[in-house]
């Protein structure tokens, strides 16, 4: 699966990237391609382009504060979790991304 991470908290540092790094390292040891884009703050440095966003299978958004730029993911499958939950259920947020992935494998996916 092609997955593209967001993570966001108000300042954009501690719990973003804790929690994406901790998604990124148990998306790849199940065999996932991951893409990682943290916001937060005045963070938008590392956005990911509309392409990018598109070519995933599944966008993961952990959040503690709204993800700007969403229309990157339009028509994408999108699983948003709280990102203290995140943090603390690493292994059933990605159990989620999963069941999504193969919920929508050769599915349209309307926006």
């Amino acid at each position: 699966m092609k997955l593209v991470i967001i993570t966001s908290c108000v300042a954009g540092v501690a719990h973003s990237e804790m929690c994406a790094a901790a998604l990124k390292k148990e998306a790849i040891a199940r065999g996932h391609s991951v893409r990682v884009e943290m916001q937060g703050g005045s963070n938008l440095s590392d956005m990911l382009p509309k392409e990018i966003c598109q070519s995933a299978d599944v966008i993961l958004i952990a959040y503690a504060i709204a993800v700007a730029k969403k229309e990157r993911f339009e028509g994408k499958p999108v699983v948003k979790v709280p990102i203290d939950q995140a943090i603390r259920h690493i292994k059933q947020v990605m159990d989620k991304a999963e069941e999504v992935y193969e919920q929508t494998i050769g599915k349209d996916i309307e926006s």
